[in-house]
């Protein structure tokens, strides 16, 4: 049987909300990137077995997290990884999120080719993207750190320096997903360091914002390059160019 790893990027927020999908998960790596340990309204003992809390900066916010887990846990990592912020009830968007993802872990692999992404859309060839500003959705969240543009033009600039040229299919948004460990391991490790040096530079960064961009394409290259082509079930969401 997987085992299944949940990674959740942890600023201020509660995060009761995990006892939802607790018995799927066998391991919940919270990433505390803030300054209190008041995790839990109501602790749960049993729950508390499955959870390894991890203190870490604030920085790169939950990019910064993924490229972490997995730089540094690149020989040992489980079968099926989830990440997630823990911010899922601040908006009802990420509460639906959360529950299309609920429903796919298990058929992550064989339904959807190792990565599955709530927030999932076809690109085209001239797809880019810059910003140049950012204020936290959630209140509990917001900070007077001020924002740190990229030190590349946008993000086609920074995925050619930190990521590859290769062509772009699918991008996925705000850091949520399922995949799978060998679609991870299909890249090499050296882009995730890449990631990670270029996230730790503050925590309100554009480079963050380029990195959200960046997994769908990472995480779906080992499904073009080994698998047989077969219909996509992600095919009819809206082209973004």
């Amino acid at each position: 049987m997987s085992k299944v790893a949940c990674i959740i990027t942890r600023y201020r927020e509660t995060i009761d909300w995990i006892e939802y999908i607790a018995p799927k998960v066998d391991i919940f790596y919270i990433y505390n990137k803030g300054d209190d340990i008041a995790l839990f309204k109501k602790v749960n003992p049993e729950l508390n077995k499955k959870i390894k809390i991890i203190p870490s900066p604030n920085i790169g916010r939950i990019d910064h997290t993924i490229a972490y887990h997995i730089v540094n846990n690149w020989d040992t990592l489980e079968d099926i990884i989830i990440s997630l912020p823990a911010s899922i009830l601040m908006c009802y968007a990420k509460g639906s999120y959360l529950s299309g993802i609920f429903k796919r872990i298990e058929i992550t692999r064989e339904r959807y080719r190792g990565f599955f992404s709530p927030r999932f859309n076809k690109v085209g060839p001239k797809f880019n993207y810059s910003i140049d500003n950012y204020r936290a959705e959630g209140v509990c969240n917001r900070n007077e750190n001020p924002f740190i543009k990229s030190e590349y033009p946008d993000f086609q600039a920074w995925k050619k320096a930190i990521v590859d040229d290769r062509p772009m299919r699918y991008v996925s948004m705000r850091g949520m997903f399922v995949v799978c460990k060998e679609n991870i391991n299909y890249i090499k490790k050296s882009i995730y360091e890449n990631i990670l040096e270029s996230l730790s530079v503050g925590d309100n960064i554009e480079n963050g914002h380029f990195a959200e961009r960046i997994w769908a394409h990472l995480f779906r290259q080992y499904s073009f390059d080994t698998l047989p082509p077969k219909p996509d079930p992600e095919l009819d969401f809206e082209v973004i160019n």
